[in-house]
């Protein structure tokens, strides 16, 4: 019996088709192939067009209806060939590749009944019998997927070209990894330098750093770690370490085998140097580049904890304040200012030991942490070195200045825990330096806590005190001594305090001048002696009255000083020349000119001034003539050396005598006793005041007193 093979592939590759071995099929000459065939091409997914010896289409199988649309009536009512190529010539040329049957396959697009054009690949079979099979495979899909791989292999080389970050992706199949251009750009090489290799990056790897390198990437393929990343160092070409950042991700199979690991590599270095520099800023200060505050707590803190674990461990903290910096900011201003504070920084740390702490913690400030010293004495002997070193004048601006501090000491006590007690101590005793004069150092003890403490209160109690309205006047009389007539009064405050009493300024004042609240209180003062005196003139208009109010130095470099003192005497309608304004010797030493003009401001208004307690300041000569001052005021401790046995007086005479040249008037202070009376008037003291005459009075003993002295 005769019989035909015909060969079908397991895989339809017709690329493979001609030439290669297929499973042979044998049926009998004479029977219809595609009904023998039918179950098996039902099975493939080919377009099967059976063809007569004309190659007039006889049959088509499901698949021709599934792709084409064309079913087996459009085979009666129209040329399916033609509507499959519209094309003339490529309907020709498929019709004589199915006579002529070529060998291979053959690519020809093909449009379907819904307006589609296919990528179709075509196979021509002849039978003995002369009719034939033409077998199509559509190939659109395939030619999308293969456009969109390559379309996504061009982005990953754009990608992998434009990313800031290097990409790694290691085979471990075949051991072989890849290092994107810009991996190795990352350190130095170019693209030939670097091998294809996971040893030729952990080789490159810090040797502190590669053995944990190598265990997490070992750890993450191993499925222990959900990702690989890891921050290390890496040398770069020129032999620099720089920081560096791998992330990656394991790839498996089927069967949870580990077989790729890709992933990439980031340059962390100038990161890494921007977080140190932050660091940095926040625990140092920005001016001297010493520890700041916050890095001087953590120091002392690390030194308490240390202290407890060893009762023998000692160390002391040295809080040191410039004295009088703000007179060198003034007027060499501040630029010469910030000079000196770096180079007393560095002088500072010329002094102590390196695991010493020097910090700056605001202003002219400065703080040293002794660690581990064997007793106060080393503490000391670094105060003593300190005073030493500033021996040495600072030159700026071709000017020598010199400098003093004013140090406080405080050393480790077991029952102190806490960095701010620490330094608060210390503040405690800088300020006891302060008000020893300066320049020396104290050492704290529990006894300035307690008066740190009751300071505190008053300053809590000072600022409450002009809202709570418990500020009053006391009104010393003044006397002229030709005639005992009562010349006017001096103001002097006095502080009704809540719990303590009735203060005398002397208790308050200074507080006042340190905190600034010298100036409310000060205008205060000022006002209300103006409307005490409006009212006594009011009463008595034939005696010329006048007040004495004391300025102090903050007032009056206060800037509105002269528009406070104007506004006074205008609300109350007193006369300028009633109101005598009395200052100090030291008062605006650090800036005369500036002293100067406010005074002159002052006295163009009509206003009294006065210098307070002359003889104990430090005033020269050129200094007392270039203010435009009325009178003086002769301190207590001259007058108290006028005695009924001693007649020489040569400070007294001295001071009349300067002031007559001056053409000043001369008020004596603190006059007790009727031969010192006698004895200021034979001198020519124009005026007195002290307990001989009265002491303080109140505003109702004032009136009380015009009341009796001018009664008609």
């Amino acid at each position: 019996m005769e019989s035909y093979k015909f060969f079908l592939y397991p895989k339809f590759d017709l690329k493979d088709m001609v030439g290669r071995q297929g499973y042979g099929f044998d049926f009998p000459a004479g029977a219809d192939p595609y009904e023998l065939m039918r179950p098996i091409l039902a099975r493939l997914p080919l377009l099967m067009i059976f063809y007569g010896n004309e190659g007039d289409v006889l049959s088509i199988n499901q698949e021709v209806t599934t792709h084409l649309g064309w079913d087996t009536g459009d085979l009666l009512s129209r040329d399916l060939l033609s509507q499959c190529f519209p094309d003339p010539e490529t309907q020709r040329q498929f019709r004589y590749w199915m006579l002529h049957p070529p060998l291979g396959w053959q690519e020809v697009p093909c449009h379907s009944a819904y307006g589609q054009v296919l990528e179709m690949i075509w196979a021509f079979v002849r039978f003995p019998n002369g009719e034939g099979l033409v077998c199509g495979y559509n190939v659109t899909d395939a030619k999308l997927t293969q456009s969109a791989l390559l379309e996504t292999s061009d982005r990953y080389a754009l990608l992998t070209r434009g990313m800031n970050d290097g990409v790694w992706d290691w085979n471990l199949i075949t051991d072989e990894t890849f290092y994107s251009s810009r991996w190795k750009a990352l350190l130095g090489y170019q693209d030939h330098e670097i091998g294809n290799h996971i040893d030729d990056w952990l080789r490159l790897i810090h040797p502190q750093d590669a053995e944990r390198v190598k265990l997490n990437l070992t750890l993450h393929v191993r499925g222990q770690t959900p990702h690989f990343h890891q921050e290390f160092r890496i040398q770069h070409r020129n032999g620099s370490y720089r920081w560096a950042l791998a992330r990656g991700l394991v790839l498996r199979d089927a069967y949870g085998k580990a077989y790729r690991v890709a992933g990439s590599l980031t340059d962390l270095t100038e990161h890494r140097l921007a977080e140190a520099q932050l660091l940095h800023d926040a625990l140092h200060d920005s001016l001297t580049g010493l520890a700041n505050r916050t890095l001087l707590f953590d120091r002392i803190e690390q030194a308490v904890r240390h202290g407890c674990r060893r009762p023998d461990y000692k160390f002391a903290i040295l809080f040191i304040d410039i004295d009088r910096f703000k007179v060198i900011n003034d007027s060499l201003g501040h630029s010469c200012g910030d000079a000196i504070l770096i180079e007393l920084g560095q002088r500072l740390q010329r002094i102590v030991r390196p695991d010493d702490t020097v910090a700056r913690i605001g202003g002219d400030e400065f703080v040293i942490l002794l660690d581990d010293i064997n007793g106060n004495n080393d503490a000391l002997g670094v105060c003593d070195r300190i005073h030493y070193e500033l021996d040495t004048p600072f030159i700026l601006k071709e000017q020598r200045i010199m400098l003093r501090v004013s140090i406080g000491v405080a050393t480790r006590t077991p029952n102190v825990e806490k960095a701010e007690n620490y330094l608060r101590n210390a503040d405690i005793a800088m300020y006891r330096a302060k008000l020893a004069g300066g320049s020396c150092y104290q050492i704290f003890s529990e006894e300035m806590h307690v008066m740190a403490r009751d300071r505190l209160s008053l300053e809590v109690g000072l600022r409450q005190a002009l809202e709570r309205d418990e500020f009053t006047l006391h009104y010393q009389p003044i006397y002229r001594l030709k005639d005992n007539r009562l010349y006017g009064f001096e103001a002097l405050i006095r502080w009704q305090h809540p719990t303590e009493g009735l203060l005398s300024p002397e208790r308050f004042i200074p507080l006042a001048e340190e905190t600034s609240l010298i100036v409310p209180i000060g205008d205060w003062v000022l006002w209300q002696a103006c409307r005490d005196l409006q009212r006594w003139q009011e009463q008595y208009p034939q005696h010329s009255l006048c007040v004495n109010v004391n300025l102090s130095n903050r007032q009056l470099m206060y800037p509105s000083l002269v528009e406070q003192v104007l506004a006074a005497l205008e609300q109350t309608q007193v006369p300028p020349e009633a109101l005598h304004l009395e200052i100090t010797e030291s008062v605006g030493m650090d800036k005369p000119e500036q002293v100067r003009d406010i005074l002159l401001a002052l006295k163009a208004h009509g206003l009294k001034l006065s210098m307070d307690d002359f003889g104990t300041g430090y005033s020269s000569l050129s200094y007392l003539t270039n203010l435009p001052i009325d009178s003086l005021k002769v301190d207590r401790s001259f007058v108290k050396l006028i005695t009924e046995t001693n007649q020489q007086h040569s400070v007294i005479d001295a001071i009349l005598s300067l002031a007559k040249g001056l053409d000043l008037e001369v008020v004596a202070e603190g006059v007790e006793h009727a031969y010192q009376v006698i004895r200021l008037r034979e001198l020519g003291c124009d005026y007195a005041q002290g307990y001989y005459f009265s002491r303080p009075l109140t505003r109702e003993q004032v009136d009380q007193l015009l009341a009796e002295r001018y009664r008609v």
